[in-house]
Order: C-alpha cells, then sequence, then structure tokens
C-alpha cells in the first residue's frame, strides 16, 4: 500500500463531530486517517471505520503515543487500548 497523497485529521473532534468527519471523510475518497492517543476519538474513529464498509487494507490509519506512555511497560498496552475500545475491525478485501 502506498501512502495516500491527503488525509483526514481528528485533532479536537469528539463524539458524533468525530464521527460524522471520519465518515464523510471515506465517502469521498480519503484512505488516510490521523488520530492520537491525546485526542481520546480513537475509538470514535474505530467506530466511523466499521460503518464505513471500506476494507481496512484500503486505509493508512496513524495515531501517535503520548509521552506518558513512552515506559516499557506501559507502551503496548497502551497501543491496545484503542483495538479493544473500538468496534471490530471490517472485513478486508477479498481477492
Amino acid at each position: 500500500m502506498n501512502l495516500p497523497d491527503f488525509g483526514v485529521g481528528t485533532f479536537r473532534l469528539q463524539g458524533r463531530t468525530v464521527i460524522d468527519s471520519v465518515r464523510n471523510a471515506l465517502e469521498l475518497g480519503y484512505r488516510a486517517i490521523d488520530t492520537a492517543q491525546i485526542y481520546a476519538n480513537e475509538a470514535e474513529v474505530g467506530q466511523a471505520i466499521v460503518a464505513s464498509g471500506v476494507p481496512r487494507d484500503e486505509l493508512f490509519i496513524t495515531t501517535k503515543i503520548w509521552v506518558d506512555k513512552y515506559a516499557q511497560n506501559k507502551l503496548i498496552p497502551s497501543l491496545n487500548r484503542p483495538l479493544k475500545n473500538s468496534a471490530p475491525t471490517p472485513p478486508t478485501r477479498q481477492a
């Protein structure tokens, strides 16, 4: 997969606003989504992705790790949390 030329950011977006923004961006053809742990909206981003029906393998999703999670015993749990809090991963495209 190549990095898309443009993407949608989710900074300061919460609740229904982030869900609608990500869903609308995906409908318009965006395939890159940016979020961060400190934005506290990763679960809503995941919900929007699932609801969109866009196969996960077509998306380039980035998140940023917050500085208080850099310690070895906090890093992996902090990365797994948004996966557990979001809806199930959408199906990948079938060949």
